[in-house]
C-alpha cells in the first residue's frame, strides 16, 4: 500500500493525517498529528498574521516535515485555508514554510475548500441530495450536493475563532454580541438557501472540529450508547439547548464539560451559534455529523483516481474496506453471502413471511453486508471471534451507514456463529421491529455460514421448500458435503425459533435439478 500525508493548516489547528491506501480498493488511517496554532489570533481588520501565530504555524509544519521524513511517506499534500487565505502576509508564510520545511503549501480558495469538503461528504454518506456545512476556525462553507456532485458553494468569515474574536464579546458572552453574531450568520445563510435550496429542506451534513465537539458533548449529556461521531444526528432542539448552556458558562467552566476538547472551550459557543443559524436557515430539524472532512476530501483523488473521484457505492466500499483490513477470506465470505441471499429470497417470496419479518430490500442488503465481514473477528482470535467481530464492526465509522444500520450489521456479525440473540445494549438505536428482523437474518446467516463449514464452497445450489410450518433446505453439493450439511442442521435452531417454524437441512438428491427446472421456489 502507498502512504500519503495530508496536511491541513487551519485557523485553529494544524493537522497531519497519515493514510495507507490502495487505489480503488481500500485505505486506513495510520497516524495523526495535531497542533493548536490559532493562526488567525489577533489578525483584526488589518488581516495580518501576527508573529506568535506565524511562528506556531511554522513550528507545527517543521514537526510535520520531520514526521514525513521519518516515516518515508510516498506523497505529501499540504493545504492552508481561511487564515492564510485572508492574511495580507499569507504569501510570506507560505514562502517561509517552503524554505524551512520543504513543504509546498497550497492555499485553497473558499470555493476549493467547499468543493473538497463536499467530495468528502459525497463519499461518506449515502444521500445524493444534501447541503454540506463546514465550520472551521476562520471560515464557514456551505455546499449544495446534487446527485452526489458539487453544485454550488460559498464561504464566509464566520469561523469559530474569528467569530469569537470579532463579534462574541465577554466571558460568558454578552447577550448583545450573541444577537449580533446570530444576525450576521442569518444574513449570510438565508439568501444562500433561498438561491440554492428552493424546493424545500434537504438533509444537512456537517463537518469540522467544532461540530464534532458539540456532538461529543451532546452524546455525553444524553448517555448515547454508541461511541461514534460519524453518522450521529444532532437535532436542532438538542443543539439549541446545548448552545444556551454554553453561552451561560465561562470558558473555564465550559472546559470541564464531559466530551469537550479543552482547547476549544473558548471558541465553541460561537461555533454553536453559527451552526444553529445554518440549521434554522435550512429548515431541517437535524444535522448529520461527518467524521470526514477536508483531509479525506484531499485523499479521494488518490484513492479514487480519474473522473470525479466518487465511490460507486459508499456502503459497499465501507464493508469491503473493513473486510480487507481484518480478514479478507473473500472466497468464503462471498459464498456465505450468496447462500444467505438464496435463503433470504426464498423466504421473502412468501408474502406472509416477508411482511411478518420485514424481509425487504433493505434487510437483504444488510444481510449481504454482514456476510462479507462476519469473520473479521478472526483477526483477533478464533475463540469468540464473533464477539471480537462485533466490537470491530461497531467500534469505527462505517461511511454510508446510519447508526441504526451499523448496529444491525454488527449484531448479525455477533450472531453468525452461536449463542442467543439480544440487542447488545444498543436497542435504543433500533426501530420497532428491527430485533425481529435481526433474529431472522441472524438465523439465515448462521445456516449459510455452516453450509460452508469447510470453507471449500462445496454447496453449489439451494432449493428451499416452504410448507405448512416447515422450511426445508435442500443443499446440492459438488462432492462430499456431509460436514456442511451436518453442521447446518445443528445450527438451524435459531432460524427455526425466529420463524416459529421447523427448519430442516437435507442433502440434495438427483431430483433437485429437475425441481429447479420445473419452477419450484428456490433461493
Amino acid at each position: 500500500m502507498r502512504r500519503i500525508a495530508i496536511i491541513d493548516v487551519g485557523s485553529n489547528t494544524a493537522k497531519l493525517v497519515d493514510f495507507a491506501y490502495e487505489p480503488g480498493r481500500s485505505y486506513r488511517q495510520v497516524d495523526e498529528l495535531r497542533t493548536v496554532v490559532r493562526l488567525s489570533q489577533g489578525m483584526g481588520d488589518a488581516g495580518l498574521l501576527r508573529s506568535e501565530p506565524f511562528e506556531r504555524g511554522l513550528s507545527a509544519l517543521r514537526t510535520f516535515a520531520s514526521y514525513c521524513r521519518a516515516t518515508e511517506v510516498d506523497d505529501v499534500v499540504a493545504t492552508a485555508t481561511s487564515a492564510v487565505r485572508a492574511a495580507s502576509n499569507g504569501e510570506r508564510f507560505v514562502a517561509a514554510v517552503l524554505e524551512h520545511t520543504g513543504i509546498d503549501l497550497r492555499v485553497l480558495s473558499g470555493e476549493e475548500e467547499a468543493r473538497t469538503g463536499a467530495l468528502a461528504a459525497a463519499n461518506a454518506f449515502s444521500t445524493g441530495e444534501a447541503v454540506v456545512l463546514d465550520v472551521g476556525g476562520g471560515s464557514v462553507q456551505l455546499s449544495r450536493l446534487a446527485h452526489r456532485r458539487f453544485a454550488a458553494g460559498a464561504s464566509w468569515p464566520l469561523g469559530a475563532v474569528r467569530s469569537t474574536e470579532t463579534v462574541l464579546r465577554g466571558d460568558p458572552p454578552k447577550a448583545k454580541s450573541v444577537k449580533a453574531l446570530a444576525a450576521a450568520a442569518k444574513s449570510a445563510f438565508v439568501p444562500w438557501f433561498d438561491s440554492h435550496v428552493a424546493d424545500g429542506p434537504l438533509p444537512m451534513i456537517g463537518m469540522g472540529g467544532t461540530l464534532r465537539n458539540l456532538a461529543n458533548v451532546e452524546q455525553a449529556r444524553s448517555s448515547y450508547p454508541l461511541d461514534l461521531l460519524h453518522g450521529y444526528r444532532l437535532s436542532r432542539d438538542a443543539l439549541a439547548s446545548l448552545t444556551e448552556e454554553l453561552l451561560s458558562l465561562s470558558a473555564a467552566k465550559r472546559a470541564d464539560l464531559p466530551g469537550l476538547n479543552r482547547d476549544r472551550a473558548d471558541i465553541i459557543a460561537a461555533g454553536a451559534v453559527v451552526i444553529g443559524e445554518a440549521l434554522a436557515a435550512s429548515g431541517t430539524d437535524a444535522i448529520d455529523v461527518s467524521g470526514q472532512g477536508l483531509r479525506e476530501g484531499l485523499l479521494y483523488p488518490y484513492l479514487v483516481p480519474g473522473g470525479e473521484h466518487l465511490l460507486d457505492d459508499v456502503k459497499a466500499f465501507s464493508i469491503r474496506n473493513l473486510m480487507r483490513q481484518y480478514h479478507d477470506h473473500s472466497a468464503h465470505n462471498e459464498h456465505v453471502r450468496a447462500l444467505a441471499w438464496r435463503l433470504f429470497d426464498a423466504l421473502a417470496s412468501v408474502d406472509s413471511l416477508a411482511s411478518a419479518h420485514a424481509l425487504d430490500s433493505d434487510a437483504r442488503a444488510l444481510l449481504g453486508h454482514a456476510a462479507l465481514v462476519h469473520d473479521i473477528g478472526m483477526a483477533v482470535d478464533y475463540y469468540r471471534h464473533e464477539h471480537h467481530g462485533f466490537r470491530l464492526a461497531i467500534g469505527r465509522a462505517l461511511p454510508g451507514f446510519t447508526h441504526r444500520e451499523q448496529v444491525m450489521v454488527a449484531l448479525l456479525v455477533r450472531n453468525h456463529r452461536k449463542g442467543q440473540i439480544d440487542d447488545g445494549g444498543l436497542g435504543s438505536l433500533l426501530a420497532d421491529g428491527d430485533m425481529e428482523t435481526v433474529k431472522v437474518l441472524s438465523g439465515l446467516l448462521r445456516v449459510a455460514e455452516y453450509l460452508d463449514r469447510g470453507k471449500a464452497q462445496r454447496i453449489t445450489s439451494l432449493l428451499v421448500h416452504v410448507g405448512d410450518g416447515v422450511v426445508q433446505i435442500e443443499a446440492q453439493a459438488d462432492g462430499d458435503a456431509r460436514v456442511e450439511v451436518h453442521a447446518a442442521k445443528l445450527r438451524a435452531d435459531l432460524l427455526a425459533a425466529a420463524l416459529t417454524m421447523d427448519v430442516e437441512v437435507v442433502a440434495g438428491t438427483s431430483e433437485t435439478t429437475t425441481h429447479r427446472a420445473t419452477g419450484e421456489a428456490s433461493g
